[in-house]
């Protein structure tokens, strides 16, 4: 049984299988939103600890002041849709002996608990047997920000966000939904029959509580018509990378819990770096038109978060006449120095610093 906790380990952030972002939730059970909430802070508080056949303990209180929850019976309401609530698992699995693979479907629940009547108990719970592969190191994933999660409010904003954590860190970062895949996974079920009624209602507000708080803004890049009157057959999702700025309203957002937006200030101390905007002078903004020049150059596998972000903490400090030049050099150089023996020796700070514009 797993009962220590490393409160620096794996809480704030965690991965999260894609193939378990895009299960579909039976009709016959949905879920609630603090039923997403305390899988995922299950999940980043155990991540490490996950195994076949391994059992995880949390004192009920813990997860009381998490959930937000004021009552017992409230977290056991979760608990019992989580344990109940039936979930499909599409994925592909290789054939033995080929170069092929088949097309699978697995239906399992979250997890089962066994829970203390006292609100000063303990609940142990165990993932479901069947989910375990896809949860501990999935291979393909989405890398959520519990934070982030937590301060989603609806389920179709918080599945939005799960999808789009997938998608935003690669070389294009779109992705595609038919309708009918929109309103299973998000729950909608009839309501809003009428596309621009669905659009409005549930997608345009789930992106707009979405871009509040994510580290990334999402947009509808187009909407695929097609059949008998030309209806909305899919569409089609983009999530690009903040500003600094963009970034610093979201920080401040998500501090104080609620979805209003809060412009940051010459002293609010930025997250990526521990300055404030007064220490730091001008911070390194890269325009829309840099990250699009920068998708162009970038590796196919690389991850264009993190390349703002390494980029960004080379060069905290300084300032640049051209921001978009001095970051898409970068990003050139990082590809070349992959496949460069000589470059791979030369210390960080020095190789931040070839490209460097003042």
């Amino acid at each position: 049984m797993s009962t220590d906790w490393n409160p620096g380990k794996g809480l704030d952030y965690v991965k999260k299988g894609s193939s378990v972002i895009a299960a579909i939730a039976h009709e016959q059970f949905p879920f609630a939103p603090v039923d997403l909430h305390i899988f995922t802070y299950l999940l980043a508080r155990f991540f490490y600890d996950i195994a076949p056949g391994v059992t995880h303990s949390l004192p009920v209180k813990e997860l009381l002041t998490y959930s937000r929850l004021d009552r017992r019976s409230k977290l056991m309401e979760s608990l019992r849709r989580l344990s109940q609530g039936m979930i499909e698992v599409d994925y592909k699995q290789p054939v033995p002996g080929s170069d092929l693979t088949e097309q699978r479907t697995m239906f399992c629940h979250y997890l089962s608990a066994d829970i203390s009547h006292s609100d000063d108990g303990m609940m142990t719970f165990a993932f479901d047997p069947l989910i375990i592969p896809f949860i501990a190191n999935p291979k393909v994933y989405g890398l959520i920000d519990k934070r982030v999660h937590h301060a989603l409010k609806s389920i179709p904003a918080i599945r939005l966000y799960e999808t789009m954590t997938s998608n935003f860190r690669l070389k294009t970062p779109e992705w595609t939904a038919t309708v009918e895949e929109l309103r299973a996974m998000m729950q909608v079920g009839d309501k809003h029959a009428r596309f621009d009624n669905f659009r409005r209602h549930v997608l345009e507000k789930a992106i707009s509580d979405v871009n509040a708080v994510a580290e990334f803004d999402v947009e509808i890049v187009e909407l695929v018509t097609g059949g008998k009157g030309g209806q909305v057959q899919q569409v089609v999702f983009r999530a690009n990378p903040k500003s600094h700025t963009r970034i610093l309203e979201a920080s401040s957002v998500r501090s104080v819990g609620t979805t209003s937006r809060r412009k940051g200030d010459m002293h609010t101390v930025d997250l990526l770096d521990g300055m404030t905007n007064s220490e730091r002078g001008r911070p390194a903004e890269v325009s829309s038109a840099g990250i699009e020049a920068a998708r162009e150059v970038m590796a196919d596998d690389a991850d264009l978060n993190q390349l703002l972000q390494e980029w960004r903490q080379l060069n905290r400090g300084r300032t640049f006449n051209d921001p978009d030049q001095a970051f898409v050099e970068w990003v050139v150089m990082t590809v070349e120095r992959e496949n460069d023996p000589f470059l791979k020796n030369i210390n960080d700070d020095v190789f931040g610093q070839l490209l460097a514009r003042s």
